[in-house]
């Protein structure tokens, strides 16, 4: 038999040949011995989870950073005057006074108040203080006939007959505007927006926009009529002005509102021979103060509405809830007639005051008066809430809360509690 074949074996019989292992030999380690270098499977999941947090951390870290931004974006846009500087206004409130406060100046000209701080303006000084009695500002302003115009973020001193104005937030002065002819008017708006009138060489008047920053956005030049009023409504967005012209010996008084895309009017209204003394931003509309009478005209839609009383009106009051107006007669200080108007142009009340007034004021559906030495509160329809003793000389007030008040004087501020009264 050759010897390339090779012998067959049954499978089924007892005597198998061993298989012989051509392979390398197998070393067997020791089971004790452990395999260096080698990550356990436990350790290899808690790495891959911290790893899992960090990143869950940074991504929502990055996820706060990003909603924060939006949400500051979202307030700068529609915030008036825009986050920062609403920021600035508050914080410069943080901190306490006390009175009586010493003022700058020897003529008080004006008081406005701003909720929980008010502005003082005389004739030397404009000045910002809290109703705690802090002094937020005082700052000399160097003007020979000053004018005080103030929006909920922003306040504007502007020299009438002169070229210059200066606009301040609670910070004191952030910008100054310099005019090339005489300021006739001028006004701020809640967005910080600034219109100012001047007369002009080429035209009878001009009224010029700014925004914020004063850069220039919108000019009406009006050929015939002197503008006497300016104002930008709370978005910045419109302006209202009034305009005066005679007429064979007689005034005559027109309203027009203009968007910045043109210089034709979106709207223009006759006012007759009605002297236009002031224009203000009331809810939607504007108020339009005439010698006579009170008009409501819509922003927008361009609605009117009108208010009328005995005698001429003698003071003139814009807030938040509505507009007061005395109406009284020029040889009678002591007979007046009082009454308030909503929002929307609406008469909500009238009633009479019989005394000589000093200086009233509107907050909170709430009227306070001085007369004389005496200091009052009524209720909408003219009941006395509380009353109070104030002191001689004083000249202007700022309501500071429900029941107090920040007189002042020539020389100082003080600060009264109303306590008499029975509710």
């Amino acid at each position: 038999m050759p010897d390339y074949k090779r012998k067959k074996v049954n499978k089924f019989s007892k005597h198998k040949k061993n298989r012989v292992h051509t392979e390398s030999t197998i070393t067997m380690t020791n089971k004790k011995q452990k395999n260096i270098g080698v990550v356990p499977e436990n350790d290899i999941k808690v790495v891959r989870g911290a790893k899992y947090k960090r990143k869950q951390k940074v991504g929502f870290f990055v996820a706060a950073i990003a909603f924060v931004c939006v949400v500051c974006m979202i307030l700068s846009m529609l915030l008036p005057g825009g986050l920062y500087e609403n920021i600035i206004n508050f914080t410069s409130l943080i901190g306490g006074g006390s009175y009586p406060i010493s003022i700058s100046g020897s003529t008080i000209l004006n008081t406005i108040s701003c909720d929980s701080y008010y502005y003082v303006l005389t004739d030397t000084n404009i000045a910002a203080y809290s109703n705690s009695g802090k002094i937020v500002f005082d700052e000399l302003h160097g003007f020979s006939n000053p004018i005080l115009s103030v929006s909920g973020t922003r306040a504007l001193v502007y020299d009438q007959g002169g070229k210059t104005a200066y606009v301040y937030n609670l910070s004191g002065k952030i910008h100054t505007l310099t005019t090339e002819k005489e300021i006739i008017t001028a006004s701020v708006s809640q967005s910080g927006a600034v219109a100012v009138a001047t007369y002009s060489d080429s035209y009878t008047s001009v009224a010029t926009v700014y925004d914020k920053n004063l850069k220039q956005q919108f000019t009406y030049n009006s050929a015939k009529d002197i503008i006497n009023n300016v104002i930008i409504n709370p978005s910045g967005k419109k302006m209202a002005v009034s305009t005066l012209s005679v007429v064979s010996g007689q005034y005559s008084s027109k309203l027009l509102v203009f968007n910045f895309e043109s210089a034709n009017p979106l709207h223009t209204a006759d006012l007759g021979s009605s002297l236009v003394l002031s224009l203000a931003n009331t809810g939607k509309g504007i108020s339009i103060i005439c010698e006579d009478r009170y008009k409501f005209l819509h922003w927008s839609k361009f609605t009117a509405s009108e208010v009328t009383a005995s005698g001429k009106i003698y003071t003139f009051r814009s807030t938040k809830n509505g507009v007061l107006l005395t109406f009284n007669l020029a040889n009678n200080r002591s007979d007046n007639t009082i009454v308030l108007v909503s929002k929307k142009g609406e008469k909500l009340s009238e009633f009479k005051i019989e005394k000589a007034i000093g200086d009233i004021q509107y907050s909170n559906g709430r009227i306070y008066f001085i007369s004389d030495t005496a200091i009052n509160i009524l209720d909408k329809n003219g009941n006395v809430l509380r009353y109070g003793d104030c002191s001689y000389g004083v000249q202007k007030f700022a309501v500071t809360a429900a029941n107090s008040v920040a007189t002042v004087s020539d020389s100082e501020i003080n600060k009264i509690n109303i306590e008499k009264g029975d509710k």
